[in-house]
């Protein structure tokens, strides 16, 4: 099986890379972070998300990218007439399907089979995720 890599070197949810980790497809390195690095990559995960809602184009993408960034969430909702609620229901749905970042899986490389709906993931942006070749 020929796989492709894809740097990515950022904060992953725990559940997204346990469910990567499942499939014969994928391959993921990762390491856990120390304090200091943790603290890191944290806010480098603010900033991405925080560039992720001003991308947005949908009310429901909005919602979405809102539930991770809780710390700027009152005056955005305020500018955007959105309701608290719905931020919190987001938020807590991600959290059950993904996970948090407790056991911070910072995902260093992924390997996805030829074909596979992550290659075609990584392949439409490869500015967020280059190509590595070998």
């Amino acid at each position: 099986m020929k796989f492709k890599k894809f740097k990515s070197n950022k904060l992953w949810r725990d559940k997204i890379v346990e469910k990567m980790e499942k499939d014969a497809c994928n391959k993921i390195h990762w390491k856990k972070l120390d304090d200091a690095e943790f603290e890191e990559q944290l806010k480098l995960k603010l900033i991405e998300e925080a560039q992720e809602v001003h991308n947005t184009k949908t009310k429901e993408h909005l919602i979405e990218e809102l539930a991770d960034v809780l710390e700027v969430m009152n005056a955005i909702c305020e500018l955007n007439k959105i309701e608290f609620k719905e931020i919190i229901e987001a938020q807590n749905k991600k959290f059950l399907e993904r996970g948090g970042y407790k056991e911070r899986k910072f995902v260093t490389v992924v390997e996805f089979k030829q074909g596979s709906e992550g290659e075609k993931y990584c392949l439409a942006d490869p500015e967020k995720y280059p190509e590595i070749i070998d």
